[in-house]
């Protein structure tokens, strides 16, 4: 465990040690977010509204409108794209804050986008064994437990399953950072790399599930009403949840790849 809070300790240290740079690096994706999420809440609410309805319910909206949502997506998508390589090339760059040096050329952005899918799709075959163990483990449960107990030890079970999945996402992600430096790596190479410290990413997955939960509580206590402030509120709780596991990300490709000490 002392690896896990090492690792953890030193990504949001990184992050919060110089908090003025932190959004000075990341602000061009932050805007493009929230300026996605603010664009898609004002001018397609019922278009948002509808395809949040009941099925039953639902009034299909026009392919205009599902075509411009589906841009600002792709828009606030690109943003978080860019926020990971803004952060990982001001990091492992030396620190740099050189806005020439930071931007990413079109072929980098292309290439973590393209490695980004395979790792996606790498977690999406790993998720099937998981959602097949889980869904036998709660039926087990559901017919040994009362209604209170079964409820319990659900939740326990989905808590679980997403630190697996957050574990996976570790170890084959490594090649993200590199892609951002312009670097090669495979899929396979991320794994190999990040087995000597297998055991402490556990507590790293942990971690990280423990803070996203933390903060989406917070943020469901002070959640408005108003849909434009709930949406960018919504947006910025992503924002935050993402640049921690983008640090921790970096975090990684420095130790593992780069030999830097997490002092």
């Amino acid at each position: 465990m002392t690896t896990a809070l090492a690792l953890i300790s030193h990504a949001i240290r990184m992050l919060v040690f110089e908090t003025g740079t932190t959004f000075k690096v990341v602000m061009p994706a932050i805007l493009l977010v929230l300026g996605s999420t603010l664009a898609s809440v004002i001018l397609l609410p019922d278009t948002i509204a509808a395809l949040q309805a009941d099925p039953e319910d639902m009034i299909l909206p026009s392919a205009g409108e599902i075509g411009l949502l589906a841009v600002f997506g792709l828009g606030a998508l690109l943003g978080y794209v860019l926020m990971a390589i803004l952060w990982h090339r001001h990091v492992l760059l030396s620190g740099t804050d050189n806005v020439d040096e930071l931007r990413p050329s079109p072929s980098i952005v292309l290439s973590y986008v393209w490695r980004a899918i395979l790792v996606g799709l790498m977690q999406l075959l790993a998720t099937i064994p998981i959602v097949i163990g889980t869904a036998a483990l709660g039926a087990v449960i559901g017919m040994t437990a009362g209604l209170g107990g079964s409820a319990f030890l659900g939740l326990i079970v989905g808590l679980l399953s997403g630190v697996v999945f957050v574990w996976i996402a570790l170890r084959l992600s490594v090649v993200l950072p590199a892609a951002a430096l312009g670097h090669s790596m495979r899929i396979f190479e991320s794994w190999r790399e990040t087995a000597p410290i297998a055991g402490p990413l556990w507590g790293v997955a942990a971690l990280l599930a423990a803070i996203n939960i933390g903060i989406n509580g917070l943020a469901a206590m002070i959640l408005p009403e108003a849909a434009v402030a709930s949406a960018l509120i919504a947006a910025c709780v992503y924002l935050i949840e993402g640049l921690v596991f983008v640090s921790v990300l970096t975090t990684l490709y420095g130790h593992l790849i780069e030999r830097r000490t997490l002092g």
